[in-house]
């Protein structure tokens, strides 16, 4: 551990304490209720929501000592941020075991998630970088568990709907500035400024608001000295967003809307760490800079009646990445190596539902319409792959009694690539006494396949353009079922929350068996599969490839658990919130039976004490721990480098324990200033172990992380200083 010296960041974080000296030591404890939207597309209190679901608070928002929208999850219980950091550094989101490709992520109820064949070869948490500045959230609602009902496709692990702020009957505004200073120079430095601005163009008629962020990250050295390849400490970074939404009021009953953004994220490559440069003599597929891009419009019509209320929008998602080349090898000829790649997503979305009371009954009606394009140039220069889904949901919330309150719904979804599929749920609430809620229900979810992997034909190139992969036109969807059983008890300064779950996990997409090259040569200019009965050919140059890989339907798995969170306000100065997470996976058919089915920590904790020095000033102790994760899914063959890594590691990636020190100051009204000292015993998330690799080359194994085509595992910056100035107008 290196020896601790002060920084003069953590002495302003300790002046902040000692400088406070006014107080009043009589915080309110005056508890509302709890307002969510996600669980059901309308508002209810969430002991009533058909769901388990959490919430991060204006108030957690605003003290957090976080820089993007993942780490505001990060003591949720369920919740994981910590299986991998991809290649630009940016945080997957899992949810109860589910890889961060099973999580739906939502603004104000419109789909975000986009298909991940617009950034493949691990760049898929670049879509956690494409969402709203922190200044701009009300609140973040998360749902545990699938909602496919509810949302179709891609809600099998849960759902997160970030909640933006509403536009104000007067000019109002935030701007923060940030920053993350490493106490060894080695690491990554990175400032950071968001801001949100809204109010009325014309009073109670037509109203603006605006919404920005920009990135800056210096440069970091690699972890091991004069290395080539990929390293877990993120690079030089320079990203932005902005948007912007006009809300008009026709009349009492009807607003409609126009929302746009657009948003860039620039990562530097000149030193290989997120692939392979191109070569005068071999083009591997990268450029010295990536550049990864969306831009959406939407619009949208919301109506209040006497019948009930009516939520629309249509929506258009462009995402593209720029920096990827062609690989050697691709087309018949050479011509087109090393020549840009196209890589460009396109999602439209319309949706339209309507809630209305009957009786006792409340019902949600709905209609969806997804229309997804991506171009890739490695399956042919502008090869174009498409879906279309068409779906209509159905949900009525029955209350039985005032203190009863059945769901039950069903959502069918017309998909042009596999055809229809049902998904229903129930769930069942009972508010036992004012302080105990008892909740159960059974929910199912399901991923369908991309139109990219739907396609019979070459759909992607990994291992720097030295390994094809090819489409599985009879790909059926992913599905899973969710059984779950909740009690929350809630006293005012004791609230309490216990949650079971049992999913079980079909149809899983997998690799399937290799299918021979028709046209491979060996050194010899042999062509030994050419006569195997069950040999493919997707060209005949390609010739350097034994094999190719394609994915099926074969796993099935299943997972169970448990979810504890606590809030306890032990004192009106002290408060202490926990979380605890139990996971077990298994998958129970298929190539890697027996193995667990994501990389998920068995055992998951986090608490934070919190001591209110006063109205002002809070200064608070966070701790997380996880314990160690397997390692890899599947069995290596022996006398690789990945036998020798599963035996100097134990199939092992290392637990550990996590402690960060922060305070909260509101210097005026207006004026607010955060600071933290993170990784505060200065844990290495870097250490490794060497060993010689069977090609006589040097190579590293890491405890915390592993490498595949993204980096999985934990990396968290050494010890750091944090401080954050938001001043609000």
């Amino acid at each position: 551990m290196a020896s601790f010296n002060p920084h003069p960041l953590s002495a302003a974080l300790l002046a902040l304490v000692s400088s406070a000296t006014y107080a009043n030591n009589e915080p309110a404890t005056h508890q509302l209720s709890t307002i969510v939207v996600s669980a059901a597309g309308y508002e209810q209190d969430i002991k009533n929501a058909p769901a388990s679901i959490s919430v991060v608070t204006k108030d957690d928002i605003e003290k957090k000592n976080a820089s993007n929208i993942a780490e505001l999850l990060s003591d949720i219980p369920g919740v994981d941020i910590r299986n991998g950091v991809g290649k630009t550094s940016n945080l997957n989101i899992s949810i109860r075991g589910m890889g961060s490709n099973y999580t739906l992520i939502l603004i104000d109820g419109r789909r975000q998630t986009t298909s991940s064949d617009v950034t493949p070869n691990g760049f898929g948490e670049t879509a956690t970088g494409f969402l709203p500045p922190i200044s701009s959230i009300e609140r973040i609602e998360v749902i545990r568990g699938p909602m496919a009902t509810r949302y179709g496709s891609d809600a099998m692990g849960g759902v997160i709907n970030i909640i933006t702020k509403k536009v104000t009957d007067t000019w109002a505004g935030n701007v923060t500035l940030s920053g993350n200073l490493m106490e060894h120079n080695k690491e990554a430095d990175s400032s950071k400024v968001n801001f949100a601005l809204n109010g009325p163009l014309i009073n109670n008629i037509l109203g603006l608001e605006l919404r920005g962020s920009y990135l800056d990250r210096k440069g970091s050295e690699r972890v091991v000295p004069n290395g080539t390849g990929r390293d877990p400490r993120p690079y030089k970074a320079d990203n932005f967003d902005v948007g912007s939404k006009l809300s008009l009021n026709i009349n009492d009953l009807n607003s409609v809307w126009l929302d746009a953004f657009h948003s860039s994220q620039t990562y530097k490559n000149d030193d290989n760490r997120l692939g392979t440069l191109d070569t005068a003599t071999r083009a591997s597929g990268y450029r010295p800079e990536l550049e990864f891009n969306r831009t959406q419009f939407s619009v949208g019509h919301d109506g209040n009646y006497d019948l009930g209320t009516w939520r629309s929008y249509i929506s258009h998602n462009t995402t593209e990445t720029q920096g990827r080349t062609i690989p050697s090898g691709t087309f018949p000829n050479q011509a087109h190596s090393g020549n840009d790649r196209t890589l460009k997503n396109t999602d439209i979305i319309a949706d339209t539902h309507f809630v209305a009371p009957i009786g006792a009954h409340l019902v949600t009606a709905g209609l969806e319409y997804r229309d997804e394009t991506i171009v890739d140039d490695i399956a042919g220069i502008g090869a174009e792959f498409s879906a279309k889904a068409f779906s209509v949901y159905l949900e009525d919330a029955w209350t039985i009694t005032d203190n009863l309150i059945f769901t039950l719904g069903g959502r069918y979804e017309d998909h042009d690539g596999f055809g229809g599929h049902f998904s229903p749920r129930s769930y069942l609430v009972w508010n036992a006494s004012p302080e105990l809620t008892l909740k159960g229900g059974i929910s199912t979810g399901y991923k369908a396949p991309s139109a990219k992997t739907l396609h019979n034909g070459i759909t992607s190139v990994s291992g720097q353009g030295a390994s094809f992969s090819i489409g599985s036109p009879n790909l059926k969807p992913e599905t899973t079922t969710n059984y779950e059983l909740s009690a929350n008890y809630d006293i005012g300064n004791f609230d309490l929350t216990t949650t079971l779950f049992y999913t079980q996990f079909k149809d899983k997409f997998a690799s399937g068996p290799a299918l021979a090259n028709c046209h491979y040569t060996d050194a010899n200019g042999n062509q030994p599969n050419l006569n195997k009965p069950n040999c493919v050919s997707y060209g005949s140059h390609i010739t350097g490839m034994q094999e190719f890989s394609q994915q099926i339907n074969t796993d099935e798995a299943k997972s169970q658990g448990a979810e504890v969170s606590l809030t306890y306000n032990i004192i009106p100065e002290w408060t202490l919130k926990t979380a605890y997470t139990y996971m077990d996976s298994e998958i129970t058919k298929g190539t890697n039976k027996g193995n667990p089915l994501e990389n998920t920590p068995k055992n998951a904790f986090s608490a934070t004490s919190t001591w209110h020095i006063n109205p002002q000033l809070d200064l608070w102790l966070q701790h997380e721990y996880k314990s160690s994760r397997v390692r890899s899914s599947s069995t290596p063959n022996a006398g690789t480098d990945a036998a020798t890594e599963y035996r100097l590691t134990g199939n092992k990636l290392k637990g550990y324990n996590l402690f960060n020190l922060g305070t909260s100051y509101q210097v005026t009204k207006n004026i607010r200033i955060n600071g933290a000292i993170n990784n505060l015993l200065d844990k290495d998330f870097t250490s490794h172990q060497s060993y010689t690799s069977i090609d006589g080359s040097e190579k590293q194994v890491y405890d915390y992380l592993a490498f595949g085509a993204a980096i999985s595992g934990t990396y968290i910056p050494s010890r750091n200083y944090w401080l954050s100035f938001s001043y609000d107008f």
